[in-house]
């Protein structure tokens, strides 16, 4: 067993079990001083999140500025922790399956595995999405030994029969289309919001 394994299996929340071997700091305050940097920290973010020993959030929510600005406040804070990053790997995949059996790709075929491998990875990160031929084909020919070259060659076989491929689109307006109907459909799914989300408070 490697050191870094028996790490991991000593912690659990983040927290070591193994106490003789964790190092604990405490600084002691005024409550005034305490009250201020809260205070401080409500006027510039309008909200102060406090973890607990289990690692669960807990926030203070400034409603001084009115009962509709701490709602938007706890309306945005709480959409943010519902981003694609909070489903797990197998709901994605699900996902990624259900669009693309709707086009009736057959799973068999190299092509269609790798564009399900894409789809997943640029769930994960949508910026992979503006740097496909870039970014995203080499890390596919990485996975499936192949190169980047071949994966265009084997997406092109996958798509040649859908109808926005026999219309002319190539392979990366087709996974930009298929990207955004994983996406839509996780969202619809999963009541959350496309990752990365960004709120203004």
């Amino acid at each position: 067993m490697s050191a870094d394994s028996s790490v991991t299996q000593r912690t659990s929340f983040g927290y070591n079990l193994d106490p003789e071997r964790e190092v604990g700091f405490y600084v002691v305050c005024s409550d005034r001083m305490i009250l201020d940097n809260i205070n401080s920290m409500m006027k510039k973010r309008g909200l102060v999140g406090i973890s607990d020993t289990a690692g669960r959030m807990h926030y203070l929510v400034d409603a001084r500025s009115g009962a509709m600005s701490a709602v938007g406040r706890i309306a945005g804070q709480a959409l943010k922790g519902l981003d694609h990053s909070s489903l797990s790997n197998a709901e994605v995949l699900r996902g990624v399956e259900k669009v693309l059996d709707g086009y009736f790709l057959d799973r068999v075929l190299l092509g269609t595995r790798i564009a399900r491998y894409m789809l997943v990875q640029s769930i994960r990160d949508p910026s992979l999405m503006s740097t496909v031929t870039k970014r995203l084909y080499p890390m596919a020919g990485d996975e499936f030994g192949i190169m980047p070259s071949q994966v265009e060659r084997n997406l092109r076989y996958a798509f040649r029969k859908m109808k926005v491929y026999q219309d002319g689109r190539r392979n990366v307006y087709i996974l930009r289309k298929l990207h955004d109907e994983v996406s839509a459909l996780l969202v619809k799914q999963h009541d959350c919001v496309p990752y990365p989300a960004h709120f203004s408070l």
